[in-house]
């Protein structure tokens, strides 16, 4: 039961296209950064400033993936991606920037809980690369809070049934297949990010 309720949200979330907002004021930039991003299964977005991009996001919904020049009109990428990490925690945020400062540079990832950041000039197929990789990303972490919101909401019925039938022991509940310890899901999950996005989790 729970793998088939698992399998439907999965699915429907899948239905969904991939959505990436790129945000930089120059318009070249934009065009060159939309025709190697843009897929089938892809919804690209673009704003030319940190309050447009802030405005598209409220009417379009969060983007999974935000591509941000840190050089824009009124506000820097780094201040609009933090803004952006407490509206929206589930994005995952990619900083471009011509200024490679590496004390800058730390402190955006630190306080934007950036994920990568791209150097100008941009070299296109590692953007791609760039690109398909932070998707999966995000994938991996959508899959994986719904794996832990199961594991409780299991763990919640298990107890109420245990309140209604006392009389039934662990053994029952673990013989059945059908007792998820939340406990360990998480250590498994955390695991799981420790061994394959390392950076990740030193950022956090």
């Amino acid at each position: 039961m729970l793998s088939r309720a698992k399998r439907v949200i999965l699915s429907s979330n899948m239905d969904n296209k991939h959505s990436i907002l790129i945000v930089d004021d120059e318009p070249y930039i934009l065009s060159s950064l939309v025709r190697v991003l843009e897929a089938e299964d892809r919804q690209i977005l673009t704003a030319s400033s940190a309050e447009e991009a802030t405005e598209l996001l409220k009417d379009k919904g969060a983007a999974q993936i935000i591509i941000s020049d840190n050089r824009l009109p009124q506000a820097t990428g780094i201040d609009f991606l933090i803004k952006t990490k407490r509206l929206y925690p589930d994005t995952v945020r990619i900083l471009m920037t011509g200024y490679p400062d590496l004390t800058s540079t730390m402190d955006a990832i630190n306080r934007a809980h950036i994920w990568r950041y791209i150097l100008k000039p941009i070299e296109m197929e590692e953007l791609r690369v760039l690109a398909k990789q932070a998707i999966e990303y995000y994938n991996i972490i959508r899959e994986n809070r719904l794996l832990l919101q199961i594991a409780r909401q299991q763990s919640d019925f298990i107890k109420k049934l245990k309140e209604i039938y006392p009389q039934l022991a662990d053994t029952d509940f673990r013989n059945s297949g059908y007792s998820l310890d939340e406990t360990r899901v998480a250590r498994m999950l955390e695991d799981f990010m420790k061994r394959y996005y390392p950076d990740k989790n030193q950022e956090e």
